[in-house]
């Protein structure tokens, strides 16, 4: 049965430095016991009061050309040039994960670590955060969703904002999404249009070969199944599904209604505010609903930042 961390629990294991470093240890975020890149001897654990953490790595091979030099213990990590504890960076990694606002981390990690995080602090650490999360759903999209025997929804919806309220939109980004129906999986790409040459290569590479596609009656899906697939459409100007076929879009376009409730701001859009990180975060807590989120992305870290072997 997997163990879901809490503030509590996190704030007990990595209470002092030490215990920092020895979690870092434990799951692989920091380097343990790595070789010098110059003697190829392993280096020494070293007691350095200069350094943020209070330790360094240190060679101490009587036949290296570089010996005595000392490197941070941070070297190649999710935890690199930051002069951030390790305790505070987690706290923030949790608090991205449990989905917290970035008033109630600035709130939570200036209260247990005595000293005042900044806005820009947290913004920064939940963006890296999604920059995991982007990484991880490209990989595992990249193999395509659905396949024969397989039925994939695909639709567009737009995400933007109307003038004062009201009106029609006059903002905002163009997604392509799909949804298996069988799997669940799902795929969410900004486009900057809507038509055919920008669409189909999109299509052919996140849904696999052989699928079901159901689609709108859009044009820009005319010649889909030309592309080795299957292709049903639904007019929704005249029926929500295909009196014929039984063909709908349903699913997917329940997944626009949840994706925007889940956006900040309703529909966060700017080309500032990492609009497809977003979608990238989206997709990967949907991916992995039924896991504890910290220690999942705690995993995925180490697919961007796993600390060398050799220093």
């Amino acid at each position: 049965m997997t163990t879901f961390w809490n503030a509590e629990r996190l704030f007990e294991t990595v209470a002092t430095p030490d215990a920092a470093i020895a979690f870092c240890k434990e799951r692989g975020l920091i380097a343990d016991a790595p070789d010098c890149r110059y003697c190829r001897h392993p280096l020494t654990w070293s007691v350095k009061t200069d350094h943020a953490d209070g330790f360094s790595w240190r060679c101490t091979h009587r036949g290296c050309r570089k010996r005595s030099r000392n490197c941070s213990i941070r070297h190649g990590s999710w935890f690199s040039d930051s002069k951030m504890s390790l305790k505070k960076i987690l706290k923030l990694t949790y608090y991205w994960a449990a989905r917290a606002t970035t008033s109630a981390a600035i709130r939570e990690t200036s209260v247990h670590e005595g000293e005042q995080t900044s806005s820009k602090t947290v913004v920064d650490w939940f963006t890296f955060c999604r920059e995991v999360c982007l990484r991880v759903v490209e990989e595992r999209c990249s193999k395509g969703i659905g396949g024969p025997g397989m039925t994939v929804e695909i639709d567009e919806s737009k995400f933007g904002r109307r003038k004062y309220n009201r009106g029609r939109l006059v903002e905002g980004k163009w997604v392509l999404g799909g949804i298996c129906r069988e799997t669940k999986e799902i795929f969410l790409i900004e486009v900057p249009k809507r038509d055919s040459a920008t669409l189909i290569p999109l299509i052919k590479e996140y849904v696999a070969a052989g699928s079901t596609i159901i689609s709108d009656c859009w044009k820009a899906y005319d010649c889909l199944s030309q592309e080795n697939f299957t292709h049903l459409t639904v007019n929704h100007s005249l029926n929500f599904v295909d009196p014929t076929t039984g063909a709908h879009t349903q699913n997917i376009e329940c997944q626009w209604w949840q994706i925007k409730r889940s956006l900040p701001s309703t529909h966060a859009t700017s080309s500032t505010d990492g609009f497809g990180f977003r979608l990238a975060e989206y997709m990967w807590r949907r991916q992995n609903a039924l896991v504890d989120h910290f220690d999942q992305i705690l995993s995925d870290i180490l697919l961007l930042y796993k600390p060398p072997k050799r220093f």
